[in-house]
């Protein structure tokens, strides 16, 4: 729950909600919208596309998703994937379709320059993976399901839709409207302080992480019962508060509001954040704390509510629990407290103060852009001459679970930094 996590994974967020929605030639089509497809081919490099970056921002790699996601769960990443992501991979193929058909409909072009684009930088990619030949290039991406026409295809609509973003919101966003921006906020963004009870460790000034002693983690544990109680409401009549008048120097501390324990740094191991978090709804899901607050915050019944606060670990090593030393491997999580969420209510304009920077980066702009060319698409479908339809026996063929992810061209887009 620090800055830098925070930024990463709104940066994540923001790529897969944009990623580059596109369409080949000579294989069924799955989808058609009047004189515009997308066939089987071009299906499974977006399937396999988006597949990509959901398990990069998951930290996994492909051989990870046959693991179950918790010891308590029979759900495996693969099938969590499936599950969490697929209905958001359909829509956002259908909104290629209208994108496309909008390139049109605005009498939009592209320029040679951009033409010589697209074939150079397809013919790169196959030459390379394919040792300069198209037919080698087809044999061995034929696990991912498409072949070096849908490479071409994909390249060419996605320049259209990019010139369909440019002609709607301008280079970089920039005829993104203050209202339209507003709007998006209001509708799809959260509000809320968290208060954090680490049982497990603490956070030097110098950044370290330093382990609870036996009875720094009892006294922790004993606070964390106590504002349970406090805060939660009383299960047991009978318990006594005992921790926390020492923390707070009151007698009395059942008439104490979240606001003067979430201000007080010997309780709240997370304060980084003065006005509270803004996050978006989690309409895609990420295995982070972030996304664990957000759907404890929309589902609790009362202003306040609890819940076991996590860490995911970005690589393997070890650490300290009540029973010794625990291993834990990248992907895994640990619980280190009690995280206690209250609800805030929204501020207009919040979007455009620099104490919220964190939360309202790039993602955010590009999220507001997606949010309005939806609306436009939207409004655009109501009128057209044009129906969606849709082959789904054929759609049911192609599956995250089934489809590889796809790295054939992604150190072309993704180079290495030297070193």
């Amino acid at each position: 729950m620090r800055k830098s996590i925070l930024t990463t994974l709104c940066l994540i967020f923001a790529i897969i909600l944009l990623l580059p929605l596109l369409g080949s030639c000579g294989a069924d089509d799955i989808y058609e919208l009047g004189p515009y497809s997308i066939d089987e081919e071009e299906y499974a490099y977006l399937l396999s596309t988006y597949k990509r970056q959901i398990i990069e921002g998951m930290g996994l790699d492909e051989s990870y998703l046959n693991y179950q996601i918790s010891d308590s769960s029979t759900l495996t990443y693969g099938q969590y994937i499936e599950q969490m992501y697929r209905s958001d991979f359909e829509k956002s193929v259908h909104t290629l379709l209208y994108a496309q058909a909008l390139f049109d409909e605005y009498n939009l072009s592209l320029s040679d320059a951009e033409i010589n684009s697209i074939e150079r930088v397809a013919n790169y990619i196959i030459s390379v993976v394919g040792d300069g030949s198209t037919s080698v290039f087809d044999d061995r991406v034929e696990p991912y399901g498409f072949s070096a026409d849908a490479i071409r295809s994909v390249y060419e609509m996605q320049a259209k839709e990019s010139a369909v973003v440019n002609y709607l919101f301008g280079s970089n966003y920039s005829k993104l409207t203050e209202s339209q921006k507003e709007e998006y906020f209001s509708e799809n963004y959260i509000h809320f302080q968290v208060l954090v009870v680490n049982t497990l460790y603490f956070q030097s000034s110098d950044g370290k992480f330093i382990n609870l002693s036996e009875e720094e983690r009892a006294e922790q544990i004993q606070l964390e019962n106590e504002l349970i109680q406090l805060l939660i409401g009383p299960e047991d009549p009978n318990f006594q508060f005992r921790v926390l008048p020492a923390i707070l120097g009151r007698e009395d501390v059942r008439d104490a509001t979240f606001e003067e324990l979430w201000n007080n740094s010997l309780i709240n191991d997370d304060m980084v954040y003065k006005g509270g978090w803004y996050m978006p709804k989690p309409n895609a899901y990420q295995l982070t704390q972030k996304t664990t607050l957000t759907q404890a915050m929309l589902t609790m019944e009362n202003d306040v509510s609890a819940i076991a606060a996590k860490r995911y670990f970005e690589g393997n090593g070890s650490i300290s629990t009540e029973g010794g030393k625990e291993q834990i491997n990248k992907g895994d999580y640990f619980e280190y407290g009690t995280a206690f969420i209250k609800r805030l209510p929204m501020e207009k304009g919040a979007w455009k103060k620099d104490e919220n920077k964190d939360f309202f980066g790039d993602s955010f702009i590009a999220g507001a852009a997606q949010s309005s060319l939806m609306s436009t698409l939207q409004r655009y479908s109501e009128t057209s001459e044009y129906t969606l339809v849709e082959d789904s026996e054929l759609r049911a063929e192609y599956s995250f679970l089934t489809i590889p992810a796809n790295y054939v061209d992604y150190d072309y887009f993704h180079p290495k930094e030297e070193e």
